[in-house]
């Protein structure tokens, strides 16, 4: 359906447009493969693409979180794997700039600068083995040295983990005496000895990402590599920033269902059937499923949109239950538009010549985010009863 947006918002929707065309041509390869798309990443930073969320007085684009929404869906039709990739990219570059906006610190400023100007690609990951929420307290450890700190731990699903020219995760110094602390750190992952990154991504889907592990033994990071340090356990407060990065994801999903639409349509439209006089766009069992395929793609746009408009106007702890329900539903409506799409086209769709097979597994990465549908779902139950999301008896034992 025709979408209504302003200058702006257009303006970035074409460069993400430019780039997904061309991407296109290349994501059967980059899937088949399972090899990281090099290419696609030279484009996107010499089409500045990399900045775009970077504000304007520090030398980025200034994309809004709606005109990245925007920008994400688009690039995504083109290549899901390398929009959900640089997708991480906007999300570590998202908490530099939270974290700027609240404390006004001139060395995350140096840092969103550096990145800016050298079109630097950013990424890692919080997520850990065997760590239901490591935003709360990490199992990855930081060990007080001189001049910084040595970091022992894994985590788990670095997207574009080969491309990164900084890693951005976090670490608990423990033996802090002034308590527990969690570190939020930023650091040239080749230049660091003691950052590897596992050659472990060998997935059902998204395989173009190379969400690999990352093992730190004894890394260094210096106390300039710090941007944050926060009390271990914190619920409240500076958590809130933290809550963008996973409302974000639902774009890319929205992206590759609309993909698996838009292929559908092209496909089946005049395609013949032995003995039916006119193409099978004209059986209910098609047309129908496209029919409904529309609405959840419109769906998920309009409460993506919505939250994503209303994320800078409103209160974080009252912008994130919305957004946790909205990512839900563009994550579930995609996967369900790319299953119709495959029982549209029927047999034909099993087969690795068409797109579709590819973009059937890509969506599934979806439900696997964190917050997945179950957490989702808890998280708005447990908080309009104002029951507590974790119990500390239960697990900090």
């Amino acid at each position: 359906m025709n979408q209504l947006h302003t200058e702006r918002e257009q303006r970035f929707i074409d460069l993400a447009a430019t780039l997904a065309d061309e991407f296109a041509s290349r994501a059967a390869h980059y899937d088949e493969a399972a090899a990281f798309p090099h290419e696609n990443y030279a484009r996107l930073r010499e089409s500045g693409y990399t900045i775009l969320t970077i504000p304007e007085e520090l030398g980025g684009l200034g994309a809004s979180m709606l005109q990245r929404v925007k920008a994400q869906e688009r690039l995504a039709q083109g290549c899901g794997a390398t929009s959900l990739a640089i997708n991480m990219h906007f999300n570590a570059i998202g908490l530099l700039i939270d974290f700027w906006h609240k404390f006004k610190d001139p060395k995350i400023e140096a840092k969103l600068r550096q990145i800016a100007s050298g079109r630097l690609v950013c990424g890692g990951s919080a997520s850990e083995p065997d760590n239901a929420i490591p935003v709360l307290r990490p199992r990855t450890t930081a060990r007080r040295v001189d001049g910084g700190w040595l970091l022992t731990g894994r985590k788990i699903f670095g997207t574009q983990s080969i491309a990164l020219d900084q890693f951005f995760s976090e670490a608990t110094w423990t033996d802090n005496p002034q308590g527990e602390t969690i570190l939020t750190f930023i650091i040239p992952p080749r230049d660091t000895p003691g950052l590897n990154f596992k050659d472990d991504w060998n997935t059902m889907g998204m395989r173009a990402t190379a969400s690999r592990s990352t093992e730190l033994k004894d890394a260094f990071v210096p106390e300039s590599a710090v941007m944050l340090q926060r009390p271990t356990f914190t619920r409240g407060g500076i958590t809130d920033l933290f809550l963008r990065a996973p409302f974000t994801i639902g774009a890319p999903y929205i992206g590759i269902a609309v993909a698996a639409r838009d292929f559908v349509v092209d496909f089946m439209r005049e395609r013949p059937r032995f003995p039916l006089k006119k193409p099978m766009s004209h059986l209910p069992s098609v047309y129908n499923k496209v029919g409904e395929m529309e609405v959840l793609i419109e769906s998920a746009r309009a409460i993506m949109w919505k939250a994503a408009a209303e994320a800078e106007i409103e209160e974080a702890h009252s912008w994130a239950r919305k957004s946790v329900a909205a990512r839900m539903v563009a994550i579930e409506n995609s996967a369900r538009v790319v299953d119709l799409a495959v029982r549209a086209v029927g047999g034909q769709s099993y087969f690795k010549r068409l797109p579709l097979e590819r973009l059937f597994r890509d969506v599934r990465a979806g439900l696997f985010h964190p917050l997945d549908s179950d957490e989702t779902l808890e998280l708005l139950g447990k908080s309009a009863f104002g029951i507590a999301l974790v119990d500390d008896d239960a697990i900090w034992a």
